[in-house]
């Protein structure tokens, strides 16, 4: 049986992408997933039906973890007596396992989550920038084996490298149980990271302006400490809730408890604009309808579905207005949680499983990656991505 190594620099305690991507191919294969542990980050994994392994680095982040995150990835593959091929998670591991797979001779599939030049934490940061669009240009075309998340990043590595990369949504695995969704509790529900530019700030104001409101708030990040500064700046103590970083399934019971769920990401990047992040896929399969914001690809997959409110310009009077809005909308809300429980059953990570079994095999054959849609296994991929684009490819 073939051996895949999947690397991702992130916390494998909390990391549900390379999850499931290890829990697919391991119907097929022998899979070993690798992240990287530092003294904060260590948290136990839970049992999986594949094996795990984390390697050790000092720093906690900046260009020193990720120097010496590269450096862990390569010496450990190099050394690693039997493997095929190795699936790499995103840019920022892809320097290590690149060359070691390349001196072992195995294969190397590159899953593109982010675009690291016009990532929101490089903004104003343009030598940073600048490294990253190098590392990109330098490794990328290197690689004949490339899926992504979103169908403008596909296209993105299309004009500019020439590269062929599939398409694999964000989608959770199917879920039991659906939210209470009841407009009467007014709660709102945004989880994942808190950085800069996921509109959170916004938010809160909004929250402030319209009695009754509450806002629960899953996640860390390094823009937490200003989050809760202007929690009780405003004195919502009571009425924003934050709960830490919390394992995948409590997350999601506390977005079966909400009325919507939040996605505000201020598309001021390319990386913003182009998303079709998890929670937003994460709140459709729980049944939970959509407060979105000005993110374009969020915004025509809430059109597209009925499944929320799109908020014209993610500003604190505007978001007020909207929720002042809603509170109205009896009606059409209900049939908003109707669509989206009609979408979980399309929308989840199962009905993309046989595409990216079919993406990794020929890999390991080493044979020439077609268009998507020439796969029959991809034909649900296909379909999803009409939802943006019609029957047509890509548009800017």
């Amino acid at each position: 049986m073939p051996r895949v190594i999947h690397c991702i620099l992130n916390d494998l305690s909390y990391e549900q992408r390379a999850h499931k991507i290890a829990l697919t191919l391991s119907t097929r294969y022998e899979v070993l997933l690798v992240g990287i542990a530092t003294i904060r980050k260590r948290r136990p994994v839970p049992k999986r039906p594949y094996s795990v392994r984390r390697l050790f680095v000092p720093v906690e982040g900046g260009m020193l973890f990720f120097f010496l995150a590269n450096v862990r990835l390569f010496l450990y593959l190099l050394f690693l007596r039997r493997w095929d091929g190795v699936v790499v998670a995103d840019l920022d591991a892809l320097l290590g396992c690149y060359w070691a797979a390349r001196l072992r001779g195995k294969k190397v599939i590159l899953d593109s989550r982010e675009l690291y030049p016009a990532l929101p934490s490089l903004y104003g940061r343009p030598l940073k920038r600048w490294i990253w669009s190098k590392v990109e240009a330098w490794l990328c075309p290197k690689v004949r084996y490339h899926f992504t998340v979103s169908p403008p990043i596909a296209q993105y590595y299309k004009e500019r490298y020439g590269i062929n990369a599939w398409l694999i949504y964000n989608m959770p695995l199917r879920q039991r149980g659906f939210a209470k969704a009841r407009l009467e509790d007014k709660l709102l529900f945004y989880q994942g990271v808190l950085h800069p530019y996921r509109g959170l700030e916004e938010v809160i104001l909004a929250v402030r302006m319209v009695p009754g409101w509450r806002l629960w708030i899953a996640g860390d990040g390094n823009h937490r400490a200003y989050l809760e500064a202007i929690v009780r700046q405003e004195g919502l103590q009571e009425r924003v809730l934050f709960l830490g970083l919390l394992p995948y399934d409590e997350a999601l019971g506390y977005a079966r408890e909400a009325t919507l769920g939040v996605s505000g990401e201020l598309p001021v990047t390319d990386n913003h604009r182009y998303a079709l992040p998890n929670k937003v896929f994460d709140y459709l399969q729980v049944g939970l309808p959509i407060l979105a914001g000005e993110a374009p690809l969020i915004r025509q997959l809430v059109e597209k579905l009925g499944a929320g409110y799109v908020v014209e310009s993610w500003q604190p009077k505007v978001i007020a207005a909207a929720l002042r809005e809603i509170e109205k909308m009896g009606e059409a809300y209900q049939g908003w949680v109707v669509r989206v429980r009609e979408a979980a059953r399309r929308l989840n990570w199962e009905s993309q499983e046989e595409c990216l079994l079919a993406l990794v095999d020929m890999a390991l054959r080493g044979l020439p990656l077609p268009s998507q849609e020439e796969v029959e296994g991809c034909r649900r991929c296909m379909e999803i991505r009409r939802i943006w684009h019609g029957k047509g490819g890509p548009k800017d």
